[in-house]
């Protein structure tokens, strides 16, 4: 008999089986990289709000070409959530052909930071009640580049 200590029955058993350790760990690091991309895309949509607050402020002083464009903005902010959202995984599969290393996977955390950062400067520009049309699509446009980027990074890892 094995001498697991521990008290979870699911982590005992896999004490038994080989290469289910690792595989667990996978598996937790690809629950760890979505639950990452889901509050990212969860950060972004909230600054929608600020967005309808700049908009309810455009309706007021009667500046509809504004409302147009902050609109665009609003929806090309749910465009960029739903990527960093439905982005490819982080991790592996454990019976997949070609295995991403953790070192590979600290840098796609590092790159996701960056994504982070990106949208907490969008969400900064907002805050401080900016509805210069190019300044939103450029702090947004950076968003999607470190999404871009992201990709970049699960290729080479590949």
């Amino acid at each position: 008999m094995s001498e697991y200590t521990g008290s979870n029955i699911l982590e005992k058993i896999g004490s038994f089986i080989p290469g289910y350790k690792g595989y667990s760990e996978k598996e937790g690091r690809r629950d760890t990289d979505k639950i990452l991309r889901f509050e990212i895309a969860r950060m972004l949509d909230s600054t929608k709000d600020s967005v309808d607050k700049l908009i309810s402020s455009c309706v007021e002083g009667k500046n509809m070409h504004d409302v147009v464009e902050l609109d665009k903005i609003k929806r090309n902010i749910d465009t960029t959530a739903n990527k960093i959202r439905y982005a490819s995984y982080g991790a592996s599969g454990f019976f997949d052909v070609v295995q991403i290393e953790n070192i590979d996977l600290d840098a796609l955390y590092r790159h996701d930071l960056k994504i982070k950062q990106a949208v907490d400067d969008f969400s900064e520009i907002l805050q401080k009640c900016v509805s210069e049309k190019s300044i939103l699509e450029n702090a947004l446009e950076n968003i999607n580049q470190q999404i871009a980027g992201r990709e970049k990074v699960i290729v080479e890892v590949r």
